[in-house]
C-alpha cells in the first residue's frame, strides 16, 4: 500500500520543483506580455501598477475575510515584501524589456541565487555548503556570459540600462531572505501573495503621481487592456506559485526561480518575438542549468 501511495502521489521534492518550473514559465510569460503592451506606449509604472492591483484583487477572493490583511503586524511585511520582490524588479523590467528584449531582461532574473544565498549564510539560515555555493556560481557566471555574449549581440545599447538592470536581483535578494526571516505566523501563502501584490500597487501608485505618470493614459488601446487583463490572471497565479515555494523551501532554493525564468524567457523570446541568440548564448544556457544540478545535488530543500 505505502509503495502504490508513493507512486501515485509525487515527492515533496518533486512537488516543490514543478512548481519552480510552472513559476519560471510564469515569470517569463509575465514579460512577454509586458513587452507587448509597452511596445505600444503604455508607460512601465502604469503597467506594473494595474497588473499588481488585478493580481492582488483576485488572490484576495481567494484569501478569505478581507480584513485579515489589514492586521497592523502584517503592514510592514507587506510593505517591504511588495518593494523589495515586485515593484521595484517588475518596474525596471518592464521598463529594459523594451530596450533590450525579453530575453536579456528575463537573464537578470537568474542572478539572485549567488546574493540569497551569502546573506542567508551571514545570517546563519543557510549552511556554508561548498558544493552549493560552487553551483551557484556557476549558475551566476554563466549569466554574467549571457548578458556579454547578449550585449555584443545587440550593438550600441546604452550601458546605462545595463546598469539599472543589476536592480532586479538586488532587490529580489533582499525580499527573498526578507519574506522567509519575516513570514507571519499562521498566516497562509495567498494572503501573504495578495497583501504583498496590493501594497505594491499601492506604492507604484503613489510613485506614478509623483512623476506625473498617468494610470489612465488616453493611448490606451482595447489590445493592451486584454493584454493588462491576462496579465493580471499570470501573475496571480505567478505569486501563488511564489509563496508556495517560499513556504515549503528555504530562501536560497527559492532563489533559483530566477535563472529557470531566464531560461524560459530565452524561449519565449525566439518563439514570440523572434529574437535571435548565437550559439555561445545557448551554451551558458546550458551552463546555467549545470550549475543549478551541482548546487542541489544531495541537498535538502525543505
Amino acid at each position: 500500500m505505502t509503495v502504490e501511495a508513493q507512486r501515485i502521489y509525487p515527492s515533496p521534492h518533486m512537488v516543490l520543483w514543478g512548481l519552480l518550473l510552472i513559476n519560471g514559465f510564469l515569470i517569463a510569460l509575465m514579460l512577454a506580455l509586458s513587452k507587448s503592451a509597452t511596445s505600444q506606449g503604455m508607460p512601465a509604472i502604469t503597467y506594473a501598477f494595474w497588473q499588481t492591483l488585478l493580481a492582488g484583487f483576485i488572490l484576495l477572493l481567494r484569501s478569505g475575510p478581507p480584513q485579515v490583511l489589514l492586521k497592523r503586524r502584517l503592514t510592514t511585511y507587506f510593505l517591504i515584501s511588495g518593494l523589495a520582490g515586485i515593484a521595484i524588479p517588475n518596474t525596471t523590467a518592464f521598463y529594459l524589456v523594451t530596450k533590450l528584449g525579453a530575453g536579456f531582461t528575463g537573464i537578470m532574473y537568474a542572478l539572485p541565487p549567488i546574493f540569497t544565498f551569502l546573506i542567508a549564510a551571514s545570517m546563519g539560515l543557510e549552511k556554508r555548503r561548498w558544493q552549493k555555493l560552487i553551483g551557484l556560481s556557476i549558475a551566476v557566471v554563466a549569466c554574467g556570459w549571457i548578458v556579454l555574449q547578449r550585449h555584443a549581440d545587440v550593438g550600441e545599447s546604452n550601458p546605462a540600462w545595463y546598469i539599472l538592470g543589476i536592480l532586479i536581483p538586488v532587490a529580489l535578494s533582499i525580499g527573498n531572505v526578507y519574506r522567509s526571516v519575516a513570514w507571519p505566523a499562521q498566516t497562509g501563502p495567498t494572503a501573504l501573495a495578495a497583501g504583498t501584490l496590493l501594497a505594491s500597487a499601492a506604492s507604484l501608485g503613489v510613485f506614478a503621481l509623483i512623476t506625473g505618470t498617468p494610470l489612465l493614459p488616453d493611448t490606451t488601446t482595447p489590445d493592451v487592456l486584454a493584454i493588462v487583463v491576462v496579465q493580471g490572471v499570470v501573475t496571480a497565479l505567478a505569486y501563488l506559485c511564489a509563496f508556495e515555494i517560499q513556504r515549503r523551501s528555504n530562501p536560497v532554493f527559492f532563489s533559483q526561480l530566477g535563472a529557470v525564468a531566464a531560461v524560459f524567457g530565452l524561449l519565449i523570446g525566439v518563439i514570440w518575438f523572434g529574437e535571435e541568440y548565437s550559439m555561445m548564448i545557448w551554451l551558458g544556457v546550458a551552463m546555467v542549468i549545470a550549475g543549478l544540478r551541482v548546487s542541489n545535488r544531495s541537498a535538502t530543500t525543505a
